[in-house]
C-alpha cells in the first residue's frame, strides 16, 4: 500500500512529527504549527499525526476549525473535549459548561478569563497524567476567538507534560483573530511549512497515482501546469488522460467565498485578463473599489494562487476557472475587458486577444482594432496571430473588404482556406497558382529564366525563382554555394513564418545535403518538410509533397535503407498523378524499386518518367542512368550539353565500369569532375570504381591509393555498406573478388546453373544472383560465357 497522496515527498515533515511525538511521550511537550496554502497537503499531514499518536498510545483530541461556528465561544474546545469530563469546576464557568454540553445556557461572547483558561489547562494536565495526549487542530485560522486564545497559551503549559499539540493553519484565509493567531505562531515550538513539492516529489506522486513509471517530459508538464501543489497535481493526474478539466472547483470556490464574496469574481477576471493585470482594471471589471479588492489580492497571494505581480500562478487553475464559466459569461467578460483596455490605452494586440474570444460586437472600433493588430502581427512575423485577428474581424458587419487581406495571411499557414478566400476576392490573384500547386491543382508549367539570382527574396512571390537558382548551382556542381543559399532561404522563410516557403526551403536544403553526402541531415530536412506541408493543409498528392517524398526516399536509398525508402512511396498511388513533380518522383521510385529487387516495376517507372518529360517538350538527366546499356550514351550527351556535373560524373562512372580495364580513362574523368564539388558520396563511388579498374589492370599501388580515398569518403558519409564493400576490395587483391564471389564465379564458370550453385553452397538463390552481378561488374564482363577467361586473367 502506497503513501497517502498528500504525504508523497513529505518525508522531512513526517520525520519532524515523529520526533516531536517521541519527545512528548517522554514529558517534553511541544506545540507545532503546520502552514500551507490551498492544496499544500496540510490536512493529510495532520491526519498522519493523529494516526501516529494513536499507534503510540496517546489519547488523541482532534477537531477542525469551523468557518460557520467561528462566532461560537469555545466551539473548537467543545469539539476537542467532547468525550472528556474536565471536572466539577466547569459548573462555575458557564461558557465552558455550555460549550461542553454541561449546561443548557448559551455561551456568551466576550473576553477569555483566566479561570476559564485555567480549567481547561487543569483538565488537560489530568488527562496527561494518565497517558500522553495529542491535540490535533486543523484549520485553526477558523477557530473561535476563545478557543484560539487557549491554543496560543498551550506552549507554556505543556513544556513539561507528555502533551503533543499540532495546529494546521491555512495561509491567506480568513481568520477570526489575526493577532491571536500571530501569538500562536510566535509561541509555537516549531513551524512546518508545506512548500511545493520538488521535481522528485512530483515524479513520485505521479508514479504512485498512475501505477507506472513516468518520463521527464511528463513530470515537466505536470510542474508547468500545477507546480508542486499536491491538490492540483492530484486533480491533474487523476484527470489524465481523459477529462480536460479536473474537479477541483468545488474545493477552490468554497475557500474563495470564505475569503471574500467577490474573490471568485476576482479570480475569473484575473483568468480572463491574463498579462494585462492591474488592480484598477480587475476592480473595474468586477465592479468594486480597488481598495476593497487589495486585501483580497494579498490574501490570494498568500494562499499560493497568485504571483507577486498578481497573475495566476498555475495554468491548471487559470484554465479550470475559465472552464467554469459558461460560453456567454466568458464572452461577456472578454468583451468588457476589451472595452476596458481600449479605454486605458492598451496595445491593439492586447485588445484583439480579448476580441477573438467574443461574439460579434457590431461596433466599428472592434474591426479597426483587429485589423490594426493583424497588421502589427504581420510586421513582427506572427502570421498565425494575424490570421486569428482577421478571421475574427470578418465576423463583424461590413468587413467583406478584408477578404483578400485574410487570404494573403492564410497563405502562410492554411493553404486550403487561402485558396478559397483569395479565389473569392480576386480569381486572378498572383498568389493563387502557387497555392493551387500545393493542393495538386497545377496550371501549365512555363519555366522562366533563372540565372544565378543571388538576390535575397523579399516576399514569398520571389521565393520560387530563388530556389530554382539553387537547382542550377547544384547542376553545375557548385554544391557549397547551393547549400549556403538553401540555408539562407530557410532562415528567411522561418522569419516570415510562411509554411509553404519553409517546406520548399527544407526540401531544397535536403537535396543539397544529399549531394554533399550528409545523408542524415538530408533525411531530417525532408521529414520536416513533409510535416510542415501537412500542417499548412497541402494535399497529399501535390508537387511540393512529391518533391519532399523524393528527397526523403533518395536520402534513405543512398544510406542503404532500401526497405524504408520503399515504404516512403506507399502513400503514392501506383499511377502517379500527372503533376509537375511527378517525373522526379517516378525516377526516384524507379531507382528504389530496382535496388529492392523489383527491376521490372522500377524500369516501368523510369520509362514513364521519360515519357512524361518528352510530352512536356523537355528532358532531364539521371532517369536513364539505372537502365544502363544504350541509354548511357544519351545520358552522357545530355549531361554534357546541360553542364550537369554530378549526372555527367555518374554516367561516366557507369560507362567506365561497363568497359572494365578499357574504362579507366572515363573513370579518371569522373573522379576529376567531382574533385572540387564537395559531393563526398559520389566521389567515394567514382574513386571506388577507378580503384577496381586499376586492380583489374594490375596497377596495384595506384589502385589501393584510390580505394583508400574511397573508403574514407564513404565513412564520412556514414554509408556502411559501401565502406565495407570497399574494404573487401582492398582485402581481396587485384581481382577485387571476395571469397564468396570467387566460389560462386568458379561454379558458374564450370557451367552450373544458379539453382545448382545455391544448393551446392547452401545459400539462397537471390544471394547467388547478387554475387554474380557484382562479379560481372568487377571483372568488366557481360555474361556467364566470359567468366572462365576473365577469372584466369584475374588470378
Amino acid at each position: 500500500m502506497g503513501v497517502k497522496p498528500g504525504l508523497v515527498g513529505r518525508d522531512r515533515e513526517t520525520t519532524q512529527l515523529a520526533e516531536a511525538l517521541t519527545a512528548a511521550a517522554g514529558g517534553d511537550g511541544h506545540l507545532l504549527v503546520a502552514t500551507g496554502g490551498l492544496g499544500a497537503g496540510k490536512t493529510a499531514l495532520l491526519t498522519t499525526a493523529r494516526e501516529l499518536a494513536a499507534q503510540r498510545g496517546f489519547t488523541v483530541l482532534a477537531a477542525r476549525g469551523s468557518y460557520l461556528e467561528r462566532e461560537l465561544p469555545f466551539g473548537l474546545v467543545s469539539r476537542l473535549f467532547v468525550c472528556v469530563q474536565p471536572g466539577e469546576e466547569v459548573r462555575h464557568l458557564p461558557r465552558i459548561a455550555a460549550a461542553l454540553g454541561q449546561s443548557d445556557a448559551l455561551a456568551e461572547p466576550g473576553p477569555v478569563t483566566l479561570p476559564e483558561l485555567h480549567v481547561l489547562h487543569r483538565a488537560l494536565a489530568r488527562m496527561a497524567a494518565e497517558r500522553p495526549v495529542a491535540i490535533v487542530v486543523d484549520d485553526a485560522q477558523w477557530a473561535d476567538q476563545p478557543s484560539l486564545q487557549w491554543l496560543s497559551t498551550l506552549p507554556h503549559r505543556i513544556e513539561h507534560l507528555p502533551v503533543f499539540a499540532l495546529a494546521g493553519i491555512g495561509t491567506g484565509e480568513v481568520c477570526t483573530g489575526p493577532q491571536t493567531l500571530e501569538e500562536l505562531l510566535a509561541a509555537s515550538t516549531g513551524e512546518i511549512r508545506l512548500d511545493e513539492l520538488s521535481g522528485d516529489g512530483v515524479r513520485a506522486l505521479a508514479e504512485q497515482e498512475l501505477g507506472q513509471p513516468v518520463d521527464d517530459e511528463f513530470v515537466a508538464l505536470c510542474r508547468t501546469q500545477a507546480g508542486g501543489n499536491p491538490l492540483l497535481l492530484l486533480n491533474l493526474i487523476r484527470a489524465y488522460p481523459g477529462e480536460t478539466a479536473p474537479a477541483l472547483l468545488p474545493t477552490v470556490n468554497v475557500r474563495l467565498r470564505r475569503l471574500a464574496p467577490h474573490a471568485p469574481d476576482a479570480l475569473h477576471a484575473l483568468a480572463v485578463l491574463g498579462g494585462e493585470v492591474t488592480l484598477p482594471r480587475v476592480a473595474e471589471l468586477i465592479g468594486i473599489e480597488p481598495c476593497e479588492l487589495a486585501g483580497t489580492i494579498a490574501a490570494l497571494h498568500r494562499m499560493g494562487l497568485l504571483s507577486a505581480d498578481g497573475e495566476l500562478v498555475h495554468p491548471l487553475v487559470r484554465n479550470t476557472l475559465r472552464e467554469e464559466l459558461t460560453i456567454t459569461e466568458r464572452q461577456d467578460l472578454h468583451a468588457a475587458a476589451a472595452r476596458l483596455l481600449i479605454e486605458t490605452g492598451a496595445s491593439a494586440e492586447a485588445v484583439a486577444e480579448h476580441l477573438v474570444e467574443t461574439r460579434p460586437l457590431d461596433e466599428e472600433w472592434a474591426t479597426e482594432v483587429l485589423v490594426s493588430a493583424a497588421g502589427r502581427a504581420r510586421a513582427r512575423n506572427r502570421v498565425a496571430d494575424a490570421v486569428r485577428y482577421l478571421r475574427r474581424a470578418m465576423t463583424e458587419p461590413g468587413s467583406g473588404a478584408l477578404l483578400a487581406e485574410l487570404g494573403e495571411a492564410e497563405s502562410y499557414v492554411d493553404v486550403p482556406a487561402a485558396v478559397g478566400h483569395l479565389g473569392e476576392a480576386d480569381p486572378a490573384h498572383p498568389a493563387l497558382p502557387g497555392l493551387l500547386a500545393l493542393l495538386g491543382e497545377e496550371p501549365e508549367f512555363e519555366p522562366d529564366a533563372v540565372g544565378d539570382r543571388d538576390v535575397v527574396p523579399v516576399t514569398p512571390a520571389e521565393f520560387e525563382p530563388y530556389l530554382r537558382a539553387i537547382g542550377l548551382l547544384r547542376m553545375r556542381g557548385e554544391l557549397t554555394a547551393a547549400y549556403a543559399r538553401a540555408d539562407r532561404a530557410l532562415t528567411i522563410a522561418r522569419r516570415w513564418q510562411h509554411r509553404p516557403c519553409v517546406a520548399a526551403a527544407l526540401t531544397a536544403r535536403s537535396a543539397c545535403l544529399r549531394d554533399l553526402g550528409r545523408l542524415a541531415g538530408a533525411e531530417t530536412d525532408a521529414r520536416e518538410a513533409l510535416a510542415t506541408l501537412e500542417s499548412c493543409g497541402a494535399a497529399r498528392w501535390s508537387t511540393p509533397v512529391f518533391a519532399a517524398l523524393t528527397e526523403l526516399a533518395l536520402a534513405l536509398l543512398e544510406v542503404g535503407d532500401v526497405d524504408v525508402a520503399a515504404q516512403v512511396f506507399e502513400v503514392v498511388p501506383g499511377e502517379v498523378p500527372d503533376l509537375f513533380g511527378a517525373p522526379a518522383l517516378l525516377a526516384a521510385r524507379g531507382r528504389v524499386r530496382i535496388a529492392a529487387g523489383r527491376r521490372k516495376d522500377g524500369v516501368r517507372d523510369l520509362l514513364d518518367c521519360g515519357e512524361r518529360l518528352r510530352a512536356r517538350g523537355c528532358d532531364s538527366t539521371s532517369w536513364r542512368l539505372p537502365l544502363g546499356g544504350d541509354h548511357l550514351a544519351a545520358e552522357e550527351r545530355l549531361a554534357r550539353a546541360c553542364g550537369a556535373v554530378l549526372p555527367l560524373a555518374a554516367v561516366l562512372r557507369e560507362q567506365g565500369i561497363s568497359k572494365g580495364v578499357e574504362g579507366i580513362a572515363l573513370l579518371e574523368e569522373s573522379v576529376g569532375l567531382l574533385a572540387g564539388t564537395g559531393a563526398l558520396l559520389e566521389r567515394a563511388r567514382s574513386h571506388f570504381a577507378l580503384g577496381r579498374a586499376l586492380h583489374l589492370a594490375g596497377r596495384v599501388k595506384p589502385a589501393r591509393a584510390e580505394l583508400r580515398i574511397a573508403v574514407d569518403l564513404a565513412d564520412d558519409c556514414g554509408v556502411e555498406d559501401l565502406a565495407e564493400e570497399i574494404r573487401q576490395e582492398l582485402a581481396a587483391g587485384p581481382a577485387g573478388l571476395t571469397e564468396s564471389e570467387r566460389r560462386v564465379a568458379a561454379l558458374a564458370a564450370e557451367g552450373k546453373m544458379n539453382r545448382e550453385i545455391a544448393a551446392a553452397l547452401f545459400v539462397q538463390l537471390r544471394t547467388v544472383e547478387i554475387h554474380l552481378t557484382k562479379v560481372y561488374r568487377k571483372l568488366g564482363i557481360d555474361g556467364r560465357d566470359q567468366l572462365a577467361p576473365a577469372l584466369r586473367l584475374a588470378s
